[in-house]
């Protein structure tokens, strides 16, 4: 079933075609006045202008030709009022909408996988998300990328698409060279340190990695072990390697533990050592890039003021704009992408300009279709994380109080509760997810205990509680929560608005498509707990005594939480049955 906006548009569509008028033109939204109707247009004040005719004239030959060549039963009135054309759905849409919000709920629920809807059928997106740099712990800066590309990934399978996803993660680069460094020094000689590193690598390399950086010719150390690195020295190979070896299994169980989707790859940077040079060469026989007199390779894009972009250092060692270069090539040719996404944060955004535009001047394939999804980012309130200063707040310590600020609230107030520790972790995790997916992705974001984790307002708690507060009510009504309105029972304003919030989810999913904001679903679900809280109080459901209108009491319930519980999976958020 088309959603509400796709059905009035397809009506709209041949009277545009018999007039000879723009399509262009047809825009449908929901009202923001319930009184006229449910959806509203406003092409009549659109093409008053255009025809030289007063908006009522155009929209009573719109309404007419509606009427008169198209029977639509899913539309219940057209009307003309305030210069919008207004159109009220049918009992009849409300019926099959049910239908389809549980065949929608039945495909797409925690079981869900690829979907089955036309708009991304035989079209596929790669996500780069999830970057984290080998040998150092994830804080809580790296969660922005995490669950903005995780809730992306899993809206685009709800619409068919097939979705690569991969961490890229950063593993080549004078900062390694720098913690090469670091190690070499630490432990030469140093058996003590040796056993302390390898007991808890992340913490002491970490720890060295800060120290490091307090040296004044650091930056100058850290690019000769890198190039030794590039040119194969043994011994820095096989450090880089066994770092590379623990960070990938820190990086795995954390993705578990955020509960994030399978990435399909987990291509480092190293992995476009091979294909570097050929690119480079290509750029330099094609004359968009040029050797300077230090022996650097840039290419000049001072005239369009992003600077020079350069792809070899005067030292010989590669750059994070060659290995993105080498990175969409090999996208392409793999996957043929339609999208290729990076979800990372807007300081890299003169980066990512740099790169497209290098790319489209040597001429590759993909690079039209290649799009940084750029998001703010978190910062303290005494300003921003950094690892080399070792001003962070991890992400696993961030994890932990989430889960034990749940913990005592459901002790609290639901001290019976027989799961209260997975209980605790979806709640204390979903109250995380949603602090981040609630703020536009394009915002920066002040991190503070008390407002991520908080349980009250717009929050994850908040409709998660929603969710299993309506669960109740369907458990307690034992086999009398069907998924049909009864015969002759007709909907009150409210329920219908509740039912209509329920239908237009597939329409906010696509427009989160379209802007890649993930953002409008999650401010789409508030909405509707919001609703359904003042619905479960000025609805008597379980002591209703007619039983037909308790039965569509009950469906409208059922459509609200398989609602619920399918937008909360696209964010990345489990719905428990109790709370």
């Amino acid at each position: 079933m088309s959603s509400p906006k796709e059905l009035i548009a397809i009506m709209l569509s041949p009277v545009f075609e018999r007039r000879g008028w723009n399509s262009m033109l047809i825009e449908v939204d929901v009202t923001v006045d319930g009184r006229f109707g449910d959806y509203a247009t406003p092409v009549a004040l659109k093409l008053a202008k255009i025809l030289g005719k007063s908006p009522q004239e155009v929209a009573t030959l719109i309404i007419e030709d509606i009427k008169s060549n198209l029977k639509n039963e899913y539309i219940d009135s057209i009307s003309f009022e305030s210069g919008f054309i207004n159109f009220r759905m049918s009992d009849f849409f409300y019926k099959e909408a049910l239908r389809a919000i549980f065949r929608e709920g039945a495909r797409n629920d925690v079981k869900a996988t690829e979907g089955e809807e036309r708009e991304g059928r035989g079209k596929i997106v790669v996500l780069d998300y999830f970057q984290l740099n080998i040998a150092k712990q994830p804080h809580v800066g790296h969660l922005r990328s995490a669950v903005i590309g995780d809730a992306l990934k899993r809206i685009l399978l709800s619409r068919g698409y097939r979705v690569v996803a991969d961490t890229h993660v950063g593993d080549w680069g004078t900062q390694f060279g720098i913690l090469l460094y670091a190690y070499k020094k630490a432990v030469e000689g140093n058996e003590r340190e040796i056993d302390a590193i390898k007991n808890d690598p992340f913490i002491k390399l970490q720890e060295l990695y800060v120290t490091a950086n307090q040296e004044e010719d650091i930056h100058e150390k850290g690019k000769i072990e890198f190039a030794k690195l590039e040119k194969g020295d043994v011994e820095n190979r096989t450090i880089w390697k066994w770092m590379v070896e623990i960070s990938m299994k820190k990086l795995e169980d954390n993705a578990t533990r955020l509960k994030l989707l399978p990435f399909e790859e987990h291509r480092g940077e190293s992995a476009y050592e091979d294909t570097m040079p050929r690119v480079v060469e290509f750029a330099l026989a094609k004359g968009v890039a040029k050797k300077t007199e230090d022996g650097a390779v840039i290419v000049d894009l001072i005239e369009e003021g992003l600077d020079e972009a350069v792809l070899v250092k005067s030292d010989g060692a590669t750059t994070y704009l060659l290995r993105d270069l080498a990175t969409i090539q090999y996208r392409k040719s793999h996957y043929d992408f339609w999208k290729n996404l990076y979800i990372v944060d807007n300081r890299q955004s003169h980066h990512f300009r740099q790169v497209f535009r290098v790319a489209e001047l040597l001429g590759f394939e993909g690079v039209g279709a290649s799009e940084h999804i750029e998001f703010g980012f978190m910062k303290l309130p005494e300003g921003a994380m950094s690892t080399r200063r070792g001003n962070v707040v991890l992400l696993e310590a961030v994890l932990d109080e989430a889960e034990s600020r749940a913990r005592a609230v459901i002790y609290e107030k639901n001290p019976n509760l027989h799961n209260i520790d997975e209980v605790a972790k979806q709640i204390g995790l979903g109250a995380i997810k949603f602090f981040d997916l609630s703020h536009n992705r394009k915002s920066d974001i002040v991190f503070r205990f008390e407002d991520a984790l908080s349980f009250e307002g717009k929050t994850g708690p908040y409709i998660q509680y929603t969710y299993a507060r309506l669960k109740s009510i369907l458990r307690k009504s034992a086999d009398d929560a069907g998924d049909i309105l009864p015969e002759g029972v007709s909907l009150d304003a409210e329920e219908r608005a509740l039912l209509l919030h329920c239908a237009r989810i597939p329409e906010t999913i696509q427009r989160v498509i379209d802007v890649w904001l993930p953002h409008l679903l999650v401010d789409h679900l508030f909405e509707l707990a919001q609703s359904a809280n003042e619905f479960y109080h000025s609805h008597p459901i379980l002591t209703e005594h007619d039983e037909d209108k308790r039965k569509s009491l009950l469906a409208i319930v059922r459509a609200v939480t398989t609602t619920l519980a399918r937008g909360l999976y696209l964010l990345g958020i489990d719905a428990p049955e109790e709370m």
